[in-house]
């Protein structure tokens, strides 16, 4: 104890401390959502977020989000929400069992994003990716452009609610209405096992 009633500390371990301390300022800005990364260790040390790879450059996201979990940096997006972008194929229970959701950046023109990608608004029910927004907010978001040929205004929905083919119903005295049709003499009869 020193004379004035205090301890002294020793300061050894400042070093560190101080390193510590200045490790964020020294290494740069943390990543933030929509950054480009290689592996998710690009996109944070804490391993809450996780690197894209299946986008162009990679892309810092949160996957499997939920709304107000994206922080200032952006919005929580489901993707295939819906079973198909054709009218007429809408689940009536809400989001497809497919639906997956990540954050994307948040901007308000394409120059907000990275090259490569555009800022599209998700609050379109008409966009081409059958994207929902989960969160409050814009909606614009930053996201690799859809690629592919564009589906054509005058599509069918008849894959989703069938259709009268006009097949006609079978017989049920004739052979191609399968069992309990009468037996085929050429065929030799019942058939089967042990049969003839």
């Amino acid at each position: 104890m020193r004379e004035n009633g205090l301890r002294s500390v020793p300061l050894h371990g400042f070093p560190l401390v101080l390193v510590g301390l200045l490790a964020p300022v020294l290494g740069g800005c943390p990543p933030e959502i929509g950054d480009d990364c290689q592996t998710s260790s690009d996109c944070s040390a804490q391993e809450n977020r996780l690197c894209d790879i299946t986008q162009p450059g990679g892309y810092c996201t949160v996957f499997n989000c939920e709304p107000g979990g994206c922080s200032d940096e952006g919005v929580c997006v489901a993707f295939n929400a819906k079973a198909s972008v054709v009218e007429g194929c809408e689940d009536p229970n809400g989001l497809s069992r497919f639906a997956r959701s990540f954050c994307l950046a948040n901007c308000e023109s394409d120059g907000d994003c990275r090259t490569g990608y555009v800022c599209a608004d998700m609050r379109d029910p008409d966009n081409p990716w059958g994207a929902v927004l989960v969160d409050e907010g814009s909606g614009n978001v930053c996201v690799a452009p859809m690629s592919g040929a564009p589906i054509p205004g005058d599509r069918s929905s008849q894959v989703c609610t069938g259709t009268d083919a006009g097949f006609p119903e079978p017989d049920a005295g004739s052979p191609s209405a399968g069992a309990g049709g009468a037996p085929d003499a050429d065929n030799g009869g019942a058939g089967g096992l042990g049969g003839g």
